[in-house]
């Protein structure tokens, strides 16, 4: 394991921790966040370096006028990323499309889709970037959620099984950095 920055866009840098071709950050939430009861703001991001996806399980409850209760604390949030890789450090961008991923049963529930469209429309995507991002989208799907055509009551490998030893690791990852 490699202790690494890791940016979040221009957010950054952050804690890191790299594993071969994963690796885990963190970062703290402000106060306008509520967490779920008894836990903290600290959040803990992985990402897939290969697939250029990044998930985490959300650490709050309530910001302002959005309530996650309904999902509950055991859904994860998976985003398609590019990622940027240089010695020592690594940033991560958000590329629209996302996945709620519940644990207790329910089904995945896909998201933004029609901000993929409208990047690729408006041109802030281009087409080689788009279609990139949808190979490795379906490639996250159908290892990590969906392995066969008619899938089983089960995640195929999700959480990932690479991710943990990263997530065995002891919080803070290092310096705790808030989110503006």
């Amino acid at each position: 394991m490699e202790k690494i920055e890791v940016w979040r866009g221009e957010f950054g840098p952050l804690p890191g921790v790299r594993d071969g071709d994963a690796l885990a950050y963190e970062f703290q939430l402000p106060d306008r966040f509520e967490p779920w009861p008894g836990g903290a703001l600290l959040e803990r991001v992985f990402v897939l370096l290969d697939l250029g996806v990044s998930m985490s399980m959300p650490v709050w409850r309530r910001r302002g006028r959005i309530d996650r209760s309904a999902e509950g604390p055991t859904s994860w949030y998976v985003d398609l990323v590019t990622v940027e890789q240089r010695p020592g450090a690594v940033t991560v961008h958000d590329l629209y499309a996302d996945v709620l991923v519940p644990l207790d049963g329910r089904h995945q529930r896909m998201l933004d889709l029609d901000e993929y469209a409208d990047a690729i429309e408006s041109g802030a995507l281009s087409v080689v970037d788009a279609v990139d991002g949808l190979r490795r989208w379906q490639r996250f799907l159908d290892r990590h959620l969906h392995a066969d055509r008619h899938p089983p009551a089960e995640w195929t490998d999700f959480p990932p099984r690479r991710l943990e030893a990263l997530a065995a690791l002891p919080a803070p990852l290092g310096p705790v950095v808030t989110a503006p």
